[in-house]
């Protein structure tokens, strides 16, 4: 990779100027269909080199803290026109073992980045007192984590994602989107497919539908679908998407991934997220009954 001899020439408290660059696109709202990888992976890796079809790279804070301790940073990985996507949402193993000093850390390293932090599980078979102990648990670690970001001037943009499905549970997000002016959503959908969730599509769309008449948000960027399927039907604003089995299938070939193959299937893959663009979100009483809560 190119950058990592431009960086240190010009050494860490100077930008390089894809860095400047990428100071400003952050804050961005992620849209389109991009990739989700594993590291430190060879095979990723090498489909990453040199790739200038990429502009978002997503992978998991696990796998990022990996190969900055092997590599130092993520230079070695990502190309200068990468921006970073840090997924906080990991088994519930990693996040629990996860401290505040170890994100702040990582992405010291790997700014300009987006993050998706995650802290505490919820699952819809929990209590509701202790669903709303998670929700409150959730937002008071990105608000504290928000203030570290500004404190340490750390070009680092927060997206959080979603630990309910209610609508009342969304409106628990409201106070926390005014006070820093978020306008994007991650929604985490990998838990809504496999296992005893089966494939529960229908009831993503409604919950996500949840999340965006409660919290109004313009944007939601959607973690863990790109099925082609999956991607129809979801509210107008839902204009990001990630993913990595599909994109890696389709772009699998007998001497590895290829990067020549990337971009017909993003083009695809993003013409089926977009066939509701121009229409607007109902109001949620339109949904069946006042508000939706399955």
């Amino acid at each position: 990779m190119s950058s990592h001899a431009e960086s240190q020439e010009l050494g860490r408290g100077q930008q390089t100027l894809h860095e400047a660059v990428n100071s400003h696109r952050i804050y961005e709202p992620i849209r389109g269909v991009h990739p989700r990888i594993e590291l430190p992976d060879e095979e990723f890796e090498e489909w990453l080199d040199g790739n200038q079809e990429i502009e978002y790279v997503v992978v998991n804070f696990t796998d990022a803290k990996e190969a900055i301790e092997r590599d130092g940073d993520l230079s070695q990985v990502l190309e200068p026109w990468h921006i970073p996507v840090i997924l906080g949402t990991e088994y519930d193993e990693a996040v629990n073992a996860r401290t505040l000093q170890d994100v702040l850390d990582v992405l010291a390293i790997a700014q300009p980045a987006i993050y998706v932090p995650d802290v505490v599980y919820s699952y819809n078979w929990m209590e509701d007192e202790i669903q709303e102990n998670a929700l409150e648990a959730y937002t008071g670690h990105v608000r504290t984590l928000q203030e570290l970001v500004i404190e340490e001037n750390l070009d680092v943009r927060l997206l959080p994602t979603n630990k309910g499905w209610t609508y009342e549970h969304f409106l628990e997000y409201r106070e926390l989107f005014e006070e820093f002016d978020y306008d994007e959503f991650a929604f985490y959908a990998v838990q809504y497919t496999g296992g005893d969730a089966g494939n529960a599509i229908n009831v993503l769309r409604s919950h996500v539908r949840n999340s965006i008449a409660a919290i109004d948000m313009e944007n939601v960027f959607l973690i863990g679908r790109l099925a082609e399927d999956d991607l129809l039907d979801f509210a107008p604003r839902v204009r990001g998407a990630t993913g990595l089995r599909q994109w890696t299938d389709a772009c699998s070939t007998e001497s590895g991934l290829s990067q020549r193959l990337w971009p017909a299937f993003q083009e695809g893959r993003e013409a089926k997220l977009t066939v509701n663009d121009g229409q607007e979100q109902r109001p949620v009483n339109e949904f069946g009954g006042t508000k939706e809560d399955n």
